[in-house]
């Protein structure tokens, strides 16, 4: 860990340093090294000998995940600053209130800025709080640093998909940054710390408030800030997100929307959100179905059912079959009509989607969105 004093007054330069500030670091990131090798131990295996060297920067990953953190601690500069700047809003910059994260979009090398005066003011000259807070902040920079698709090998792109300085880039990204920070401090497991990280990041804006309800994400949930960046995301989403989490969200309700922002394409049906067409394709037939019911008193005879639905392939087999064909195959679904039962095949993509309901022919109603 290389950390250079740039203009922050000495004497909290050398706090840093006679706190044992650096050794503490290092001992609350101990627990994810452990994750990082399990994860991306492939890193480490040779490379191939005919390509040149050098490699990639040394500061750039392979594999995305918060469990670069581990590795990028060491690569990363780390400059003590007096406090925040004056407002700086170029593409390269994301600016805290306590410190900051550089990427290295223009092929430099990112670096991270802590403002160290005014991280001793928030902690209220406690030095214990000096320390947590200190590392706290750190951490969360280098949860930036690890969502920088700038720093990841495989990247081919000039600008993100998904800004940072959009209301929905920020509140993405920095609620996923103190999630991972407040991960990190509660893997350590010094309880007394992480209860203050927790109500320290309570009393921070929202979008990092945010962050508190997400400590449980998995690799899915940090991967969808960072694929939002390479993919997009439908413009209308976004501001559905944001009215949803700006309202009284839950780390449920987080999740399901994690699922429609990763998916390539989503749908609403009779006012419910899909992400999967298989699970959209089962509710409309049994709509109609069901409306077919209550209209007329019986079910739906086959004749009527095919003339609404056609029998196309879907994927590796047609779109469904007499039940009594495919018993014990589990990619059906069974469905109940006035002349015997049939099942619903389980694989639908937009394609097939739009092949098999006809919206005008149904008279139902479906929205859909395309992130990417």
């Amino acid at each position: 860990m290389k950390i250079v004093n740039i203009d922050a007054p000495e004497q909290l330069a050398e706090k840093v340093i006679n706190s044992g500030i650096p050794e503490f670091v290092i001992e609350v990131v101990r627990p994810l090294e452990r994750e990082y090798y399990n994860q991306f131990i492939c890193e480490v295996y040779p490379a191939n000998k005919n390509t040149p060297l050098p490699l990639s920067p040394i500061w750039k990953f392979e594999n995305y995940g918060y469990e670069n953190i581990a590795a990028i601690i060491h690569t990363i500069p780390i400059y003590l600053r007096d406090s925040r700047p004056e407002e700086i809003r170029d593409e390269n910059s994301i600016i805290d209130f306590l410190g900051a994260y550089y990427s290295n979009r223009r092929g430099d090398s990112p670096y991270i800025e802590l403002y160290l005066t005014t991280i001793d003011s928030s902690a209220e000259n406690d030095d214990n709080h000096f320390v947590w807070l200190f590392t706290k902040v750190l951490i969360h920079e280098l949860a930036h640093a690890a969502l920088d698709i700038f720093s990841w090998v495989h990247n081919r792109q000039r600008t993100e998909k998904v800004s940072y300085h959009t209301d929905f880039g920020r509140w993405r990204e920095e609620s996923m940054a103190n999630a991972v920070a407040l991960r990190i401090i509660k893997d350590y497991g010094n309880k007394d710390f992480y209860d203050y990280a927790k109500h320290f990041m309570l009393s921070q804006p929202k979008e990092y408030a945010l962050g508190v309800l997400m400590e449980d994400f998995g690799y899915r949930d940090f991967r969808s800030v960072f694929r939002a960046k390479k993919h997009g995301v439908n413009s209308t989403l976004q501001q559905e997100w944001l009215k949803y989490v700006k309202g009284t969200p839950d780390w449920n309700g987080l999740k399901k929307w994690i699922e429609l922002l990763n998916s390539q394409y989503v749908y609403i049906f009779e006012g419910k959100y899909y992400s999967s067409e298989e699970v959209l394709v089962f509710d409309i037939v049994n709509k109609v179905l069901s409306d077919y019911v209550n209209k007329n008193g019986n079910k739906m005879p086959f004749n009527t059912f095919s003339s609404l639905f056609p029998y196309i392939r879907t994927g590796a087999e047609m779109s469904y079959e007499p039940t009594q064909k495919v018993i014990g195959d589990s990619r059906y679904k069974e469905l109940n009509l006035a002349d015997g039962n049939y099942s619903l095949y389980y694989f639908w993509d937009n394609d097939s989607l739009h092949a098999f309901v006809d919206t005008k022919k149904l008279n139902i109603n479906i929205i859909e969105y395309e992130n990417y």
